[in-house]
């Protein structure tokens, strides 16, 4: 097995998922415009997708090892190709649904493959925490690029020839998948005992519940922010609309720089020290972006370069953000054996999505009440939270390591 051609092989899975999962806005901005579908239609699309992704991954994550991480990889990327292929052909709008329900299964399925094939070709905690960073930091790499692959497709001719582009990604993905080599030797046996109930088994392990809290907390985090930013960027920075789109840009990139850099950190210093340095990071910059902001008086404008320093600032967020999701996914992936990581990455895909709407409805909750600036305090109390859950869990994960003599 070439662990090279297998990373390689993971990251362009990655990050032609990421395309399809994080453009859904574009597209049904288009279909409003193009199919005069009304904006409940529309917004399904993000519900055909969502569900999907958690259907999928509760009822079929177990499963996994039993059919193959490189087979449900291949058959992912097949499905992708064919859901591609068919919004590119046919331009009505129940293709796009079609779309999205194959991105969602294909993603619950494949994230789990994924996640699950990094445990067979790491040696340690530190390397697999480090290669965790790189490819989330590869997938919110992908998130950025997506919405340009789009914005050039539609100034040329129209937005459904975009998805010949991603198209021609998801084969040469598949291409490079079929022609790679995963040696799944050391999971096919305890594979063939896993089931359904094999994913609430690990609820009996203390380790699993504080991670289960941990990752709910930071989806509800990076949600808060991703969902609501442009929100505040608008309201209290006065930015426009395409300025507000483009500083979402400055928020995921800064995501995407934060995972690479972490990738290299993670591998000379305690992840527990760096996260808690993040942390503290990104709770002394909300606030003291909310006091600076108390009462502003913004002017608008339409150059982006002229937008308040602040706006800047604050959308960099995402810095002090990034590398907490991978690296505590990673952590307890590591400690598990790795017959067991398909059903631990179920879980994580559960709990993440139900950390990332709660996030989202709490702050439209808030901001409706009272208002988009004080909702923005709400985020300083899961971040405070979290702070306070990773103690506990590295106690925790380093005695599961001790006593199952895992990584």
């Amino acid at each position: 097995m070439s662990k090279w051609k297998v990373r390689i092989s993971l990251f362009l899975s990655y990050f032609v998922l990421a395309i399809l999962l994080n453009t859904v806005g574009i597209v049904i901005a288009q279909v409003i415009e193009d199919y005069n579908v009304s904006r409940l239609t529309a917004g399904t699309l993000e519900a055909f997708k969502d569900l999907s992704i958690v259907v999928v991954s509760f009822m079929f994550a177990s499963f996994v090892p039993k059919i193959g991480y490189r087979k449900i990889l291949i058959y992912g990327l097949i499905a992708l190709t064919v859901g591609c292929i068919i919004i590119a052909s046919i331009t009505q709008y129940w293709a796009a649904p079609i779309l999205y329900m194959i991105t969602g299964l294909s993603f619950g399925l494949m994230k789990v493959s994924v996640y699950s094939t990094v445990g067979l070709i790491t040696k340690n905690q530190q390397e697999h925490t480090s290669f965790m960073n790189t490819l989330e930091g590869v997938f919110m790499t992908g998130s950025l690029t997506g919405p340009l692959i789009f914005s050039v497709m539609i100034s040329l001719s129209h937005w459904n020839n975009t998805y010949w582009v991603i198209s021609g990604l998801t084969l040469l993905s598949l291409l490079l998948m079929l022609f790679t080599d995963i040696d799944e030797s050391e999971v096919k046996d305890e594979a063939k005992e896993e089931n359904f109930l094999k994913m609430f088994t690990l609820l009996k392990y203390p380790m699993v519940w504080v991670f289960i809290v941990s990752a709910f907390l930071y989806v509800m985090i990076e949600q808060s922010f991703g969902t609501w930013l442009p929100t505040f960027n608008r309201e209290i920075f006065k930015l426009s609309q395409a300025q507000s789109a483009s500083f979402l840009s400055i928020y995921a990139g800064s995501i995407a720089l934060s995972r690479f850099l972490a990738g290299y950190l993670s591998k000379h210093f305690s992840w527990l020290k760096i996260q808690l340095s993040y942390l503290i990071g990104a709770f002394l910059l909300t606030i003291i972006v909310l006091i600076q902001t108390i009462d502003i008086n913004a002017t608008a404008n339409e150059n982006w370069y002229q937008a308040p320093p602040l706006a800047f600032i604050f959308s960099m967020i995402g810095f002090f953000l990034g590398p907490i999701y991978p690296t505590i996914c990673s952590i307890v992936l590591s400690k598990l054996e790795k017959a067991k990581h398909s059903s631990m990455t179920g879980l994580i895909i559960i709990f993440s999505a139900l950390g990332g709407t709660s996030g989202s409805m709490i702050i439209g909750l808030f901001s409706h009440n009272f208002s988009v600036h004080n909702a923005f305090y709400f985020p300083l109390v899961p971040i405070a939270l979290l702070a306070f859950m990773l103690v506990p869990y590295k106690k925790l994960s380093d005695k599961f390591g001790i006593e199952h003599h895992t990584m």
